[in-house]
């Protein structure tokens, strides 16, 4: 989606914030595309701005809609009325009240910012801190950008920011200048249907999710990997005779189309059988400097994640669809239920929730007492829980809003997003299903595997390796030149700052390779299936993070915090 800023003030508007919102959208595009002009709306003291804007967005006077709802909804832009179903950051606005409004899993992240003058809120954190013209760091963000590559269950970059939960809404009283949180609670519990009336019934909330979304598929496109989410997806749009211009998309490294077992080859043969038009693009490094690499890949996501490789390119994708007026992508994120668990910690780790004290070489930090670091109450497994509940949930409060969210967050000044299968008709579905029909999206495979061609899925990634990448030459160069400059700093240890360095290796292999099986795997292929269970059992401490993902993490925070104050 395009990105947006929101903004309620007690006082009227001086005559500068037009001019200081048309600033705050040009700092925060790309910097490979040329953008559609910002739309900018000014009343007396409710105005907004939205960057590189799409035709799928909604407007109703001080109201707007980012992104894709499900269905029909006149009163959209009324606040405290029910929530859309759908893809979205909303914003809606009265006389009396305003609300900022998240979609069922919080897909599409919004920040926000209250003081006695003003109450902003934003689909971008950095529009946010220029808008209130200083920046003041929120250091909890650091061990969880340590120890999961991103900002953690509920930080931001700026401690006064607040993200807004999933499926949960922040309303405004512009009477009383107070705010008050609407939160919709997402539970697993198990209804008493047979497994042919649970499949039947998320078969029908599918269909439902997938005719409702109502897009114009010639301005859409749908990435399509080889395994069954975006397949699935696939399935169903060709089963309805309305979607003759519907067009795929592939990307990857240029050798992954010779792997008849990975996705770029699979996408492609699905693609074939099914007769629907086909783009492979090529994710190989950009010939850009490295630094303008990450740099750009920093802007565009503002720093909220470390998964890079799907964006060695630099951005060359999205600036190709954004130039060709493809109006937005249809993803494959899903919540469907995740892999087997053993234990709590297993579970964390699972769903990408690990702790500092999780891992060998940050267990130093932990005991220094350097940072505080706790899994917030509401995320913690409850009495009335299986271990399988408790994943699932995690994963739709926690990997979807914060980790999925990020990485949407990277294209949508690209393009706008929509994800059919986090619609609520299906997520309440899913919530009803007994833990087997979950574990290994047991059901939900079963659904595809009947739709679906006889193509084989896919086993391998058609994207270069991160940890190939974090070992290249000109990439440990740049970390170590970052981290080096700044080993005396008031925001990570030196001592731990010298043993990343004195651990980042180079490595001589180069990027061009997707099926390569390391070590650990080799190993886990080897090892009988009881000693494997007795493994996953233990304490994750055992664990060690990769030296060079660990820079990298390091990089990332260094380089923001820079960058922030600067704004």
């Amino acid at each position: 989606m395009s990105k947006a800023i929101w903004i309620c003030s007690r006082k009227e508007f001086l005559n500068t914030v037009e001019q200081k919102i048309n600033q705050i959208c040009e700092s925060i595009l790309p910097d490979n595309i040329v953008p559609a002009d910002p739309q900018i709306i000014i009343g007396n003291n409710v105005a907004y701005g939205v960057v590189n804007p799409k035709k799928s967005i909604l407007y109703n006077g001080y109201s707007l809609l980012l992104g894709v709802i499900s269905g029909n909804h006149d009163d959209w832009h009324v606040p405290l009325q029910d929530f859309p179903d759908g893809s979205y950051a909303l914003f809606r606005n009265t006389k009396q009240s305003c609300e900022i409004v998240s979609d069922p899993v919080g897909s599409r992240s919004i920040w926000y910012y209250k003081n006695d003058d003003i109450f902003v809120a934003a689909t971008s954190q950095v529009a946010l801190i220029k808008f209130i013209g200083d920046f003041e760091f929120d250091e909890r963000v650091v061990p969880w950008m340590l120890s999961t590559g991103s900002l953690g269950p509920t930080h931001s970059w700026d401690k006064r920011i607040t993200r807004v939960p999933p499926n949960s809404s922040v309303v405004l009283n512009k009477n009383s200048w107070s705010l008050t949180t609407k939160k919709n609670k997402i539970e697993f519990k198990v209804s008493k249907d047979s497994d042919k009336s649970h499949e039947q019934k998320l078969r029908i909330a599918l269909d439902s999710s997938i005719e409702s979304m109502r897009l114009n598929y010639a301005d859409w496109v749908l990435p399509v990997s080889g395994g069954y989410d975006s397949r699935g997806i696939l399935c169903l749009l060709k089963a309805k005779s309305s979607n003759k211009d519907l067009n795929t998309i592939t990307w990857g490294l240029k050798s992954s189309l010779n792997d008849s077992k990975n996705d770029a080859f699979v996408a492609q043969e699905l693609a074939k059988e099914l007769k629907v038009s086909h783009q492979y693009y090529h994710t190989d490094l950009s010939e850009e400097p490295i630094e303008k690499i990450i740099d750009r890949f920093l802007k565009n996501g503002e720093g909220r994640i470390d998964h890079i490789s799907g964006y060695l390119d630099g951005f060359k994708i999205w600036q190709i669809l954004h130039d060709e007026n493809i109006q937005g992508i249809i993803r494959g994120d899903e919540g469907f239920g995740w892999s087997k668990v053993y234990s709590a910690p297993s579970t964390r780790l699972k769903v990408g929730l690990g702790l500092c004290s999780d891992y060998h070489n940050l267990k130093s930090l932990d005991k220094m007492g350097v940072f505080e670091q706790e899994i917030p109450k509401d995320l913690e497994q409850s009495t009335n829980e299986s271990m399988e509940q408790w994943r699932d949930r995690l994963y739709h409060e926690y990997r979807l809003p914060v980790i999925l969210a990020a990485l949407s967050d990277l294209k949508l000044s690209y393009v706008e997003q929509v994800n059919p299968l986090l619609f609520r008709k299906v997520l309440e579905q899913v919530r009803k299903q007994p833990d087997y029909l979950r574990t290994e999206k047991s059901l939900f495979k079963k659904i595809v595997i009947s739709l679906s061609p006889k193509v084989p899925f896919a086993t391998n990634s058609a994207n270069a390796s991160m940890f190939d990448f974090f070992k290249q030459k000109q990439v440990v160069d740049l970390l170590k030149e970052e981290i080096t400059s700044n080993l005396e700093n008031e925001i990570m240890p030196k001592k731990f700052l010298i043993d990343v360095l004195e651990n980042i290796k180079i490595s001589n292999n180069g990027l061009d390779k997707t099926n390569s099986i390391s070590i650990k795997n080799f190993i886990k292929l080897m090892l009988p299936v009881y000693l494997k269970t007795l493994l996953k059992k233990q304490v994750s401490s055992l664990t060690v993070l990769d030296y060079n993902q660990l820079a990298f993490r390091v990089f990332i925070i260094l380089r923001m915090v820079k960058t922030l104050k600067s704004k």
